[in-house]
């Protein structure tokens, strides 16, 4: 118990790291870009404890049952919502890709590194699942605002830049540009 206690207070510090980091440079980012970049960061920073949990179990990085069985219940709220559903399951199944992209880095790292197993390593179903999973609702009402507000797309046009301004710097420019793809294909398609 008080091993799942510590990953959960982790968990909290560094969600909340996430939310804290860079407060200076975000008073220039757009109101539009800032609160959807702020979740997307939130997410990418539980990749490295989904890489722990995976490293000890030996499980794999790619986990397509778990995906597909996240993005039909992303179709379904977003038709609910009445959100663009191809738009929802794009973004989602390119948050899967982004942080696998980082689970792939950290576990090349580990590999070349000789590293064992942690002690004490999150459990993916009780500590970490939860947290992703209480992020998706959140990520579904800002992707709405896509849909209804034309101010949105405009500010597009500095997604980028304010996503390396919010998004921890620890994560490469490939795997932000990855996170953030859908959301300006759907722009510049509307």
């Amino acid at each position: 118990m008080k091993i799942h206690i510590t990953f959960f207070i982790l968990l909290v510090m560094l969600l909340n790291m996430g939310s804290c980091s860079g407060r200076a440079e975000e008073s220039a980012v757009g109101a539009e870009n800032k609160v959807l970049l702020t979740l997307i960061n939130k997410r990418l920073q539980v990749a490295p404890l989904v890489a722990k949990s995976k490293w000890n179990s030996k499980a794999p990085i790619d986990d397509p049952v778990r995906e597909k069985v996240i993005l039909d219940s992303v179709k379904v709220k977003a038709e609910k919502m009445d959100l663009n559903a191809q738009l929802a399951t794009d973004f989602f199944q390119a948050q899967f890709e982004a942080g696998k992209m980082e689970q792939r880095r950290l576990h090349q790292e580990w590999q070349a590194q000789n590293q064992g197993l942690f002690d004490p390593a999150p459990d993916l179903a009780t500590e970490v699942r939860p947290v992703l999973d209480s992020l998706t609702p959140q990520l579904l009402k800002e992707l709405k605002k896509l849909n209804v507000s034309s101010g949105y797309c405009r500010s597009i046009e500095t997604l980028r830049k304010d996503a390396r301004k919010i998004i921890d710097p620890g994560f490469s420019n490939e795997i932000v540009n990855v996170a953030i793809g859908p959301i300006e294909q759907f722009c510049h398609k509307h």
